[in-house]
């Protein structure tokens, strides 16, 4: 018999039973599933966009009143109506000074989070995905709850006070806590072969709501003409969304389950020698789940078992290569097209929304699409039959084939000279927009169940030390290029996502 490694015998495991037929089924309503998310995540995201503009327009506000006040300067009162556009906070100074401000109120967010969202990730594999919803929804609330208080007696508090709800935000994990525990969740109750599927209509939801968002909220201020009016509305939607994870949102693990991961957990903890390195692998110890597979017991292997040593490792890489692009994209992109194309900010949101549309469509409909369509692709590739096997594997090659796609966008951002062809090269790369649920996916099917919220919240971790390092390198670079030839950023970008093509090839089927 044939002992080889490969894709055509893999074992798989879900938390939850795939048959139908099973006696102890429970009621819609009571029964985890991945639908639950999408509707949530539409909401979270349109409530996220609401601030986009409106959100630094209220920090501007503030920090001009600052400015002038310091100065003795009189006739600039704070107030909470929206910036006309011969303000006298439209100057450089101010928005200088604006976008330090903006910057700390990031660094308060993402510094916290890279010791919290280990600790919620290895939270939620012992006592549940909703612990871990509620908290991080708990601390949007708070978050709100300062920012409209500091609002409305700024005069009393001071500017700085602000920095109070950044900072609950990353002590409680914020968006990215938020986020990756429902990956988690979702990875629970799916199969292993459907998760990138479902991890994209997450992702596409959140698009969606990303895109409408921001028209939503210029929408109400414009209304109200009230900055504030958009937050009184997340503050609202937070906490229907608390009281849905209380009382609606069915659990995705079992207490049998939790007990088991809780054991396992007690029995890492109990090989660590002291208060200091268990409070160090408490901390960053979730980035110690992309290591080498060690052995694991019966009744907790890793799902799938064709992977080579190094794949996990090397899924990290490509998804912190990625992530890093992302990050720097949108960094850039408005001064570069400010620059070079000299579009306004209405040009600058319709791409905004063209962008974000181009990518629901992709994960709702044409990542789908290729899923649905893969047995039939594979069939003509009869002779690597051994090598490109038909379920998992097929998610390797679609990595492979999107970051070079993503990497050829990228180089003809650079070659671009009217808005026009950059804007088609942006259609372009919204294909790799799949790469990031096919990541997750995969990389879930790498590791034990019982570290799934583990490697979830590792995952969060790279995303926040990535928000602290990423913007001040390619501001730099793009600082320095900006004077000559500021299309040399496009392929600094594109540097990344070869890389990251690179590191894909790294990830495969056991040799013999």
């Amino acid at each position: 018999m044939d002992t080889r490694p490969s894709f055509d015998n893999v074992e798989v495991e879900t938390h939850l039973p795939l048959s139908s037929s099973s006696t102890d089924k429970k009621p819609w309503y009571r029964t985890a599933s991945a639908y639950w998310l999408l509707p949530m995540f539409i909401i979270i995201a349109i409530t996220g966009g609401l601030t986009v503009a409106t959100g630094v327009q209220l920090y501007l506000k503030a920090v001009c009143h600052n400015y002038y006040s310091k100065k003795h300067i009189p006739g600039v009162s704070f107030s909470l109506e929206p910036i006309s556009p011969d303000n006298l906070c439209n100057n450089p100074d101010v928005q200088s000074v604006t976008s330090k401000f903006l910057a700390a109120t990031n660094l308060c967010t993402a510094i916290p989070a890279i010791f919290v969202l280990g600790p919620l990730g290895t939270l939620s594999d012992r006592k549940g995905r909703k612990r871990t919803l509620l908290i991080s929804s708990g601390g949007t609330i708070l978050s709100t709850l300062v920012l409209i208080f500091v609002s409305n007696f700024l005069e009393t508090f001071g500017i700085y006070c602000y920095l109070i709800g950044p900072l609950i935000d990353g002590l409680t994990g914020g968006f990215y806590a938020l986020s990756e525990a429902s990956y988690a969740y979702a990875t629970d109750c799916t199969h292993p072969t459907r998760r990138s599927v479902v991890f994209g209509w997450v992702q596409g939801a959140m698009f969606a709501g990303f895109a409408v968002g921001p028209i939503i909220g210029a929408w109400l201020v414009k209304v109200t003409d009230n900055l504030l009016s958009v937050n009184y509305v997340i503050l609202v939607v937070y906490i229907m969304l608390f009281l849905f994870y209380i009382f609606i949102l069915p659990e995705s693990l079992s207490k049998e389950k939790l007990a088991s991961n809780l054991k396992r957990q007690q029995e890492i903890r109990s090989r660590q020698k002291s208060w200091i390195h268990s409070f160090l692998y408490r901390i960053l110890g979730a980035l110690l789940v992309f290591r080498p597979p060690q052995q694991q017991n019966d009744d907790d292997k890793i799902p799938i078992t064709f992977a080579t040593k190094y794949s996990s490792l090397m899924l990290a890489a490509c998804y912190t290569l990625l992530s890093a692009s992302i990050m720097a994209f949108t960094g850039v992109f408005v001064l570069y097209t400010s620059l070079v194309f000299k579009w306004s900010l209405l040009q600058q949101g319709y791409f905004v929304f063209m962008m974000g549309a181009t990518k629901v469509v992709v994960l709702f409909i044409i990542y789908p699409a290729i899923v649905k369509f893969k047995k039939p692709i594979l069939a003509l590739f009869t002779k690597f039959e051994k090598l490109i096997i038909k379920e998992l594997i097929f998610e390797v090659w679609v990595i492979r084939i999107i970051f070079l796609i993503d990497t050829l966008a990228h180089i003809m951002y650079g070659f671009a000279t009217t808005g026009s062809v950059f804007t088609g090269a942006t259609v372009i790369a919204a294909l790799g927009i799949i790469t990031t649920p096919a990541i997750k996916s995969l990389q879930t099917n790498l590791i034990p169940p019982s570290q799934i919220g583990r490697l979830l919240g590792a995952i969060s971790v790279i995303d926040s030390i990535l928000r602290i390092v990423v913007p001040p390198i390619f501001d730099g670079l793009y600082s320095i290029f900006v004077k000559t030839s500021p299309h040399l950023i496009w392929y600094c970008m594109s540097v990344l996502l070869i890389l990251a093509f690179l590191f894909a090839f790294g990830i495969g089927p056991k040799k013999q």
